[in-house]
Formats: C-alpha cells, sequence, structure tokens
C-alpha cells in the first residue's frame, strides 16, 4: 500500500483516505482530538465517537462546523473504498484510536499518539500484527522511562496528602487535554479535594461521558483554593506567582523524565508519567507488530528510524519534528 508524506500530512492515495491531515481534507481519519491531530474542518472526518465529540467541542466549533461525521469505534470495522478499515484503542486520551487498514492484501497500522501501558483514564492499547506500521515518536530516544499507572496514581495522592498536612496548597500541572483529567480523577479517587482551572474542567464531562467520573471537583476561583490541591495546565503557573500563596508544585508529563524539567516548568516533584510509550514501548510496539516496514512520524523522527535501522528493521522518517507535540 502506497503512503505518501506531504506538507499536509500522511495520505493514502489508492482508498483517498487523510491521516490526521493538517490542513482541509475531502476524507479524514482523526486519531484523537489534540490540536496537533485534530486541527481542520474536512469533508467527512472519521474518528471514534468520543473523539467525535471532543473534536465537535474544541476545533470543530472554532472552524465554523460544516463536517460531516462517521463514527467507528474500538473493535467496529468499515468497508472503504475497496479497503476494510478497524478502530483499535491507542491508550492516549480518551477516544484516541490505531487505525488498522486492509488492502490489497495487505495490512497497514497507522498508531497516532499510543501508550501501551495502562492509562490511568481510558482503554489499554493493544499491539496490532501487520505488514507497515506508522508510528510516532514523540519520546524515542532512550533517555526517556515513564512509571506504571498505580505507582502515578500513589504519587500523584502522596505530594498531595504531603502538602496539605504541611497548609501548602499542591499544584499539579497537566495538559488541559488529557493529563488534566487524569490529574483529577487520581486525586477525587484518593478522597482529596480539589479546584481545577477552566481550561482543564471543560473536558472532564467528556471524561465522565466515558466512566472516569470526577465528581466533586470545584471550579478554580482565584483566592479560594486553600485546604485543596489545584489543577493547571503548565502554562497558566505565572498567575500562582502573582497570588503570593504557598504552594509546591508537581509536574505530571513524559518531559518529567528528564531533570531539567524541574528548572523549566519550576516544580519542585517530577512524576514522569505519560499518555505517550516511553523509549522502550515503542521498541515493544515496532516489533512486537512484526511490521517489514515502519514509517515514524512525530517527535524524534530521525534518530528513532535510525535507532529502528540499527537494529535491522526497514524504518523511514516521513515527516519533520511536530511543531505543536500535545503530550
Amino acid at each position: 500500500m502506497i503512503v505518501e508524506a506531504t506538507p499536509n500530512g500522511i495520505c493514502l492515495p489508492e482508498i483517498g483516505l487523510w491521516l490526521d491531515a493538517r490542513e482541509p481534507s475531502p476524507a479524514c481519519w482523526i486519531s484523537h482530538a489534540h490540536r496537533d491531530h485534530a486541527r481542520s474542518a474536512h469533508g467527512l472526518v472519521v474518528a471514534t465517537s468520543a473523539t467525535l465529540s471532543l473534536y465537535q467541542a474544541r476545533v470543530n466549533g472554532e472552524l465554523g462546523g460544516g463536517n460531516q461525521m462517521l463514527a467507528l469505534n474500538y473493535g467496529e470495522c468499515l468497508e472503504w473504498r475497496g479497503a476494510r478499515l478497524t478502530a483499535l484503542p491507542a491508550g492516549h486520551i480518551v477516544g484516541a484510536a490505531q487505525l488498522l487498514v486492509e488492502y490489497g492484501g495487505e495490512r497497514l497500522l497507522y498508531t497516532g499518539d499510543i501508550k501501551l501501558r495502562a492509562p490511568l483514564c481510558g482503554t489499554q492499547s493493544v499491539v496490532v500484527p501487520c505488514d507497515q506500521l506508522i508510528v510516532e515518536s514523540t519520546f524515542g530516544l532512550p533517555i526517556y522511562h515513564f512509571i506504571e499507572r498505580e505507582e502515578a496514581r500513589q504519587r500523584i495522592a502522596a505530594f498531595a496528602q504531603e502538602c496539605l498536612v504541611e497548609q501548602a496548597t499542591p499544584v499539579f500541572l497537566g495538559y488541559a487535554l488529557g493529563r488534566g483529567q487524569e490529574i483529577v480523577y487520581a486525586l477525587r479517587q484518593a478522597g482529596i479535594p480539589v479546584a481545577v482551572h477552566g481550561a482543564i474542567a471543560r473536558f472532564l464531562p467528556f471524561y465522565a461521558e466515558q466512566g472516569f467520573d470526577a465528581a466533586g471537583w470545584e471550579p478554580y476561583e482565584k483566592g479560594s483554593h486553600r485546604g485543596r490541591a489545584l489543577v493547571l495546565a503548565p502554562g497558566m503557573r505565572k498567575f500562582l506567582e502573582a497570588s503570593g500563596k504557598d504552594y509546591r508544585i508537581a509536574y505530571v508529563s513524559g518531559w518529567a523524565a528528564v531533570s531539567n524539567a524541574r528548572a523549566r516548568v519550576g516544580a519542585e516533584c517530577l512524576i514522569p508519567y505519560s499518555d505517550h510509550a516511553d523509549f522502550e514501548e515503542l521498541i515493544q510496539l515496532v516489533t512486537q507488530s512484526g511490521a517489514r516496514r515502519v514509517h515514524v512520524v512525530h517527535g524524534y523522527v530521525s534518530a528513532f528510524a535510525r535507532i529502528l535501522r540499527q537494529r535491522g528493521i526497514e524504518a523511514e522518517a516521513v515527516e519533520g519534528p511536530s511543531e505543536a507535540i500535545q503530550e
């Protein structure tokens, strides 16, 4: 099957389908609802129901609508222009899915953003046997090692409890869609009071609809968070500095696997939990898939493709680093 890399992203020209296209396209598979993958209004959008809901709320409304939507949920198949499409869990944010394309006797898999470890919120992914693999490499260097979800859950709760005992405000930094909701969910599961910034809170109902209800959280209001953990997106810590409150910061991210993240985001506590695969997971995914050819997209594409070739795997970097990686 032909995999065509263009400035607009990846296209499968034989079946007229784009994969997470950057610009409007006639028909596009959207792997998940982060803006670096779901950024345009397309003629037809194919995605899971959860991704379509988030896409409409986050992206489609901003673009003025006009898309046709076609839901393809986990395990479902769709006959498409001579091909068979199947959606499979990716373990990234809620709704995130891999796409298996069977065409002309060949199996091609597009992972989108993926992790193999079980997520705090979401459905665990699976390794899918295929002939060709299109895989992301956001953390495709050996320096990136992440923790399991249970350790992440424990470390999040322990930091919050320690701060509250000391009458300091525990502040958690996590991305507005994905990590932020997982942090809130973990804190509420531990019975810890939580105040949530609106950029994160707006997506909590979507997580509740998927079975991850963080009931009991409160909206953040300036000056009213004493006695509660506070969950913010990373770019929002500046207003904390202006508040003059006694607070301590934890950074929950794959980037927290590298110690310089402490100075970069001003956090004392680094929790290297990610909704992406770390280096070992990526190697496991590639090798267990049995793919005879691997196309590497997003992140450390050249480095990871080179590492795969050194291991005897036919691999190529098909695009440069993403300009707006969501993690």
